[in-house]
């Protein structure tokens, strides 16, 4: 089943490479005790890392605590979970379109789901700390939006809101004789993502059509008549009976439409039973015609066409369409 078509988006990875994309241009500035003077700037670098191993990899360095090594500040990131999102679920048979070439568009199924992100700060004193997180908290409220790319089609970039959940500080202490305080802040984002399943290439529809029929055609006491071998032409709203007479006739019924080019004859208002191989007759016009055969179907109530106008349109250009409405009992 799930072999059938290969495809491979890296849905994931431009997932991760653009939550990190957020973060990889923040510059840290110190100043002189008065704080009126810049005296070094700092971009703090950033990388894909879990928590733990990050942290472990700081800790370790033996250059840590040397005045002239700058190991910190820091930051990491990592994906920490994917999760379906069922709040954001759509119906099985919808799928999303993307324009194609002149005979066909592009089918893409599209499933939601949530990617969870952690982002680490990692800070040797409290307002290197409080300064980095003071140029992200400002773009969340609490989420901020990203186009991204993910398929390749022009038509097709997806705006992606990250959730900033929860912000939290930590302080650290490594080291026994001279300990050395680590401050870490952990930022949790949630990305309501999608998955892609594969494209498929359908036909364009030139030509869309609607039928209605009536459910309720005994309740209104429908009959449609097939008659032949007769003369004369039904009106509207007349009295129609079959038998010798008016007076004695076996059926009486009012006339809802006459169409002589199918002699079709359908009547309303039936009082009696019909049978084949008599003839109804006309009051007002002394039609008469043989009935063939009846039927008590559904009736073809309206038939609507749309065409795009012009009929050589497809996905990539702007179009119109026409539209053809057709009523009962003038349907052809």
């Amino acid at each position: 089943m799930f072999g059938q078509q290969h495809f491979y988006h890296r849905i994931v990875r431009k997932m991760v490479v653009s939550f990190g994309t957020m973060f990889n241009d923040i510059t840290l500035k110190r100043y002189n005790k008065a704080g009126t003077q810049e005296i070094e700037r700092i971009n703090v670098p950033l990388m894909y890392s879990q928590k733990e191993k990050f942290y472990q990899r700081i800790t370790q360095d033996p250059e840590l605590t040397k005045e002239t090594a700058i190991t910190l500040p820091r930051m990491g990131f990592e994906l920490t979970a994917i999760t379906y999102d069922p709040t954001r679920k759509r119906s099985l048979f919808v799928d999303s379109f993307s324009a194609g070439d002149a005979n066909n568009v592009k089918s893409i199924r599209t499933t939601p789901y949530n990617f969870e992100f952690s982002l680490s700060i990692y800070v040797r004193n409290v307002e290197d700390g409080t300064q980095i997180i003071e140029q992200i908290l400002p773009y969340f409220n609490p989420d901020y939006t990203m186009k991204i790319d993910f398929l390749g089609l022009a038509d097709q970039k997806t705006d992606i809101p990250f959730i900033l959940q929860s912000v939290e500080q930590n302080v650290e202490d490594i080291g026994s004789a001279d300990p050395t305080r680590i401050i870490i802040w952990t930022l949790t984002f949630t990305a309501k993502g999608y998955m892609f399943g594969p494209i498929i290439n359908r036909d364009v529809i030139r030509k869309a059509t609607a039928n209605t029929f009536n459910s309720f055609f005994d309740l209104e006491n429908f009959r449609s008549l097939t008659v032949a071998s007769g003369q004369g032409t039904y009106l509207v709203d007349e009295l129609v009976y079959e038998g010798r007479t008016l007076t004695a006739a076996n059926v009486t019924a009012k006339v809802k439409s006459w169409s002589p080019s199918t002699n079709t004859l359908v009547i309303t208002d039936v009082s009696g039973i019909l049978k084949t191989g008599r003839y109804i007759t006309g009051v007002d016009s002394n039609a008469a015609y043989n009935i063939v055969s009846f039927s008590t179907n559904d009736f073809q109530l309206n038939n609507i066409t749309v065409n795009p106008n012009p009929n050589t349109a497809n996905a990539n250009t702007a179009f119109g369409y026409d539209t053809l409405v057709e009523e009962f009992p003038n349907i052809v």
